[in-house]
């Protein structure tokens, strides 16, 4: 969604509340399972433009124990400022430009003229609110709520061992454990 900010850049003071009811997110690195629901207040204080408000929606992650797709909640706090900048004409009006903090090749765009781009500023927060390794909840056996299975059970079947009194080795470190086996003195 693109929301045409021109008449809150132009009167310093104004303050205009929005609700945020956008359709589910899917791009190449933000799959969203549920709409993105919240409100944003912008307001425009003269020198900056003030973006507050909240934001919740839910997303397909991984689960970092068995690699099988569940949905995760996010909600996450928005706030934003980017600097306005008035410029005067010789004889014309004021023109305003708005500066983004972020020139990175990897994040979009946001503003185009007075135009802001909502569904990149929401792709953008909910990428930093996503849980960096992802893990499904554990039910009250101490079982995955999605695939249903303990962590030691992924973690044996990953491994392809069997169940033994050692404990299990983190397939991480399986080739490190290979190797002193080997160098082991007799």
């Amino acid at each position: 969604m693109r929301l045409d900010l021109t008449e809150l850049l132009h009167e310093v003071g104004k303050q205009v509340e929005y609700d945020i009811n956008e359709p589910p997110l899917v791009d190449e690195d933000v799959e969203c399972t549920q709409p993105i629901q919240g409100k944003a207040t912008f307001t425009n204080t003269g020198g900056l433009l003030l973006i507050r408000g909240n934001a919740r929606t839910a997303v397909a992650l991984p689960c970092s124990r068995c690699a099988l797709y569940y949905e995760q909640p996010v909600a996450f706090p928005i706030e934003e400022q980017f600097e306005i900048h008035r410029v005067s004409g010789p004889r014309g009006p004021q023109a305003i430009t708005l500066l983004e903090e972020d020139q990175s090749p990897i994040a979009g765009k946001l503003f185009e003229g007075y135009v802001l781009d909502l569904t990149e500023m929401l792709r953008q927060y909910i990428l930093l609110a996503e849980p960096t390794q992802p893990l499904p909840p554990l039910d009250a056996g101490g079982r995955c709520a999605h695939c249903h299975r303990t962590p030691e059970e992924v973690l044996q079947e990953a491994t392809g061992e069997t169940e033994t009194d050692e404990a299990p080795i983190n397939p991480a470190f399986a080739k490190l454990g290979e190797l002193l086996d080997k160098n082991k003195p007799t």
